[in-house]
């Protein structure tokens, strides 16, 4: 089917667009030889472009240089930073005059593999010292983009310093040409402040809607062929009644696509079929104006339903529509009667609010019973994301049309004290301010409230004083969405930021655009633009902090972009390629097991909306391994695919490493010390498309959040369908003298991988290790074994030096006779019979078990065995699992740590 929608862009990187301030003329470009066509003054160890000065340049690997070509132009400037411990950049020195805004910028572009990451452009007006400043990150590799800031002069301006330069730390490559320096702009307007507006007058409902006034049609009919006859059905209905023949065009007509969220429709439509079946209606799904889909309102089930003012035009659309061809057949059947009674005449026909709805759904009376299609395993239905009872009651009005749900939103919207006492039971921080919920909900659970308010506020169930008092209690949220970070966003940040960020930055797009459109106060307008920009930097990289490194969240950290780009129609994720990337990552983490920790929190509609907007059945098949049901009817938007998509195994990631990289920005600000192309979040490789043979996953870096320390951890590892090793304590620990560095090394670098034949091999290195350098090399057969080889390239010389080895087996045990560990061969964790044993490969070691005071171990159990010599010995601690050895032996008992003491490397 045809997919036809207007799309916005968040960011034009490739032009500054500069208006002159007001009264006030622009300059020309101020710069002296802004474009390094007049050659570099000598100087040692090399040269300087003329009329500019050098900043710092100390390192000995870092120059500037003349390349070619430039940008429209044959030559630019190469600023090659070539030291963490050392910046680079030049400057020069402009007469300025105070109160007036400036912008600098240049045509910049990034050099594999360092990039832009940890540049910048700064306007330093002098002699205030107040600066500008903007990050050089998103330059491009391909081509010029140009970058700039842009700063209002402090009154007693008299001189403006630009750099382009580089921070320490990372080691930026990149040129820049068409430097320019800019007078007389205007500087963007600050935004609102954010005082909700108090409201005494309601909006204009927009309750009638015209189909033939004056003897014009005022009405498209929008359908696909299948249902051509029923839009010729309700045409020659129309016809019949007015003489007049509305106009029927197929879902991909150019008049059927769907506006920006502040665009506007120019007639009003009657869409026929659901989601799947009419283009126009999947576009007004997305942007939840309606929920017809093949799950609502189920089968032989239809719905017509008029949907009021949905762009602030004044005009409105009719759904005629069910989840299969007989549901849609009924819904038209119903529409022409409707028509039939609306009381038209010759070139005339209005019909009011329509609200007729089939379903055999029906929704328990307790909001704690009701399920949603946000639901995960681990979430459940209780309301996360986007979900508290306030909105469930809502949503079920919408879909039933069982009034209770509508009086029960009201009474908890204002609730008393007994309302009040049950939000607390059912959804405790869900809605935070117990006294006006509307006002004050969670960031995770408030976008739902106010989108399906939009949906329901026409109903004659309401009164107007009703509808206004829940109009001013929303607008009173924006003082709960205020200081959550994306109201003053006027431009794209670094990087998306978590997932309470990103829910947030939601919950005020859902919040302003309601207001926006029928209200247009500047506050709302500003609150869809900071929403926007709180994601707009996957336009350009794909460094998104949701849930740092805790992995198990992976999903809940990015589920909100998916949701984000569907509810406005922005798809620069994809364009950049971004998206692809962020579901790979997503893929890296599956292990393959039904119900297994990497999918325990993902939402249906995640994968749902994965599914759609990728059009690949893999997503399909990770939801099949959540166990979620499927088959109980559940609040809102399913996004349910057609048949023309089934589940599929992922077999693209079959036999080779999968590695989810570091963006650049992300490493140029971690200043990890080895390249790009050696930094990663984490890797996997896999034998098998699903929970069968092999599968590594390992760390590439330490987010200082939820989870143990680690770097190049080995958090899983499965051989033959058997997991061996599971957690974060695979991995390697030293100390010196019994102390570790006060800098701890928060990084891994992959430093090679590759499969060869059936073995499955990387290496990774820590070179800020506790006093030493550790490398550990992975080799595994598939099927067979694996091999772990640890070096230790120490930088402190002690004779005493402890190196802890620990593996977490999260199905083993330990065999003091067989010195080594066994491991279940049925797939799965703590299976108490079919063990076979898997002796710890031989190597020479000194290590000895420690004996652990009774009094400081858990419930006072003895571990059986003594060190032969004091200054060897060290306590084991329990670390809820691990199994630890040295080398690659498997040495201890149980859950113990063993110490291996070396001499000094000199």
């Amino acid at each position: 089917m045809t997919r036809h929608l207007v799309v916005p862009a968040l960011v034009t990187s490739a032009m500054v667009i500069m208006m002159a301030a007001h009264g006030q003329e622009l300059t020309d470009n101020l710069f002296a030889d802004p474009s390094f066509e007049e050659g570099m003054t000598e100087r040692e160890p090399f040269g300087v472009p003329t009329g500019w000065s050098l900043y710092d340049g100390s390192g000995e690997e870092s120059r500037l240089e003349l390349v070619e070509p430039g940008y429209e132009s044959e030559r630019a400037l190469l600023i090659f930073d070539g030291d963490p411990l050392t910046e680079i950049g030049v400057y020069q020195d402009v007469e300025a005059e105070g109160g007036i805004g400036y912008e600098a910028s240049a045509m910049v572009k990034a050099l594999e593999p360092a990039g832009g990451g940890g540049a910048y452009i700064q306007l330093l007006f002098r002699p205030s010292g107040e600066y500008v400043q903007v990050s050089l990150a998103r330059a491009r590799s391909d081509t010029f983009t140009r970058i700039a800031a842009i700063g209002m002069a402090p009154e007693d301006t008299t001189e403006i310093r630009v750099y382009f330069y580089t921070h320490k730390g990372p080691t930026p490559h990149f040129l820049i040409d068409d430097v320019r320096l800019i007078g007389g702009v205007e500087p963007p307007p600050p935004p609102p402040e954010p005082v909700p507006p108090v409201y005494d007058a309601l909006k204009d409902l927009h309750l009638q809607t015209d189909l033939v006034r004056g003897g014009e049609a005022q009405v498209t009919i929008v359908a696909p062929e299948r249902y051509r006859a029923q839009s010729e059905a309700i045409a020659r209905t129309v016809e019949a009644i007015t003489g007049v023949r509305p106009k029927v065009v197929g879902d991909d007509a150019e008049v059927a696509a769907v506006p920006a969220d502040d665009g506007q429709l120019d007639r009003n439509f009657i869409c026929i079929g659901n989601r799947n079946t009419n283009a126009m209606i999947e576009e007004l799904y997305n942007r939840f104006y309606t929920l017809l889909d093949l799950r609502y309102p189920g089968a032989g089930g239809h719905v017509v339903r008029t949907c009021h003012n949905p762009f602030g035009d004044g005009h409105n659309i009719v759904f005629v529509g069910g989840s299969d061809d007989a549901g849609v057949a009924a819904a038209a059947q119903a529409f022409t009667a409707a028509l039939g009674d609306a009381g038209g005449g010759q070139g005339e026909l209005t019909i009011g609010r329509l609200m007729e709805i089939e379903t055999d759904i029906e929704f328990s009376h307790n909001p704690a019973e009701i399920e949603t299609w946000d639901a995960s395993r681990g979430y459940r239905s209780v309301g996360y994301f986007g979900w508290n009872s306030i909105s469930k009651h809502a949503a079920a009005y919408y879909m039933t049309g069982d009034e209770y749900h509508a009086r029960q939103f009201i009474r908890l919207a204002f609730p008393d004290d007994e309302a009040k006492a049950q939000i607390a039971e059912i959804d405790g921080e869900r809605i935070e301010n117990k006294d006006d919920p509307l006002a004050g909900p969670y960031h995770y659970n408030a976008h739902m409230m106010i989108l399906f308010w939009d949906l329901i506020e026409e109903s004659p169930v309401f009164t107007d004083e009703e509808r206004l008092e829940v109009t001013n209690a929303f607008s009173r949220q924006l003082d709960w969405r205020k200081g959550e970070g994306a109201y003053g966003l006027q431009s794209p940040v670094d990087r998306v930021g978590s997932r309470h960020s990103q829910w947030s930055a939601i919950s005020l797009y859902s919040l302003s655009r309601y207001f926006a459109k029928d209200y247009g106060d500047p506050v709302w307008r500003q609150g869809m633009l900071g929403s926007k920009m709180a994601f707009a930097s996957l336009e350009e990289h794909a460094w998104v902090y949701g849930e740092s490194d805790n992995l198990f969240w992976y999903n809940t950290g990015h589920a909100p972009i998916l949701s984000f780009m569907v509810l406005s129609a922005w798809r620069g994720p994809m364009e950049s390629g971004v998206l692809d990337e962020l579901l790979r990552g997503q893929e890296i983490l599956a292990t393959g097991r039904d119900n297994d920790w990497d999918l325990n929190t993902a939402a249906m509609t995640f994968l749902h909306q994965a599914a759609y907007l990728t059009g690949d059945g893999r997503w399909l098949e990770y939801r099949n391994r959540t166990g979620m049901d499927l088959t109980i009817p559940r609040v809102g938007q399913s996004f349910w695919p057609d048949a023309s998509l089934q589940p599929e195994l992922p077999m693209d990631m079959v036999g080779h490493w999968s590695i989810h990289e570091m963006p650049e920005p992300m490493w140029a600000v971690r200043g990890n010390g080895f390249p790009p192309e050696d930094s990663f979040q984490f890797g996997s490789f896999r034998s098998a498309p699903d929970a069968g043979g092999d599968y590594i996953l390992i760390d590439g870096y330490n987010g200082a959040s939820r989870n143990p320390y680690h770097t190049f951890a080995i958090l899983e590892m499965r051989l033959g369908g058997a997991t061996l090793l599971k957690g974060y304590h695979n991995q390697v620990l030293t100390r010196v003298d019994g102390m570790v560095e006060p800098q701890i090394a928060m990084d891994g670098a992959l430093r090679t991988r590759d499969v060869v034949g059936d073995v499955a091999m990387c290496v990774g290195e820590v070179p800020r290790a506790a006093y030493c350098n550790w490398r550990r090399t992975l080799a595994q057969r598939v099927g067979r074994y694996a091999l772990v080889v640890d070096e230790l390239t120490m930088r402190e010389s002690s004779d005493n030096i402890q190196v802890q080895t620990l593996w977490e087996v999260p199905s083993g045990q330990w065999d003091a006779d067989l010195g080594g560990i066994g491991v279940s061969t049925v797939v799965g964790p703590y299976t108490p019979v079919g063990w076979v044993s898997r002796r710890a490969l031989s190597c020479p070691h000194e290590s000895e078990r420690a004996v652990l005071p009774a009094r400081e171990r858990p419930g006072g159990r003895g571990v059986r065995g003594g060190a032969r010599e004091p200054r060897r010995r060290a306590a084991a601690r329990h670390r809820g699992g691990p199994v630890v050895g040295d080398g690659v032996h498997a040495r201890r008992a149980p859950r113990g740590t063993g110490l291996r003491r070396l001499p000094a490397l000199h």
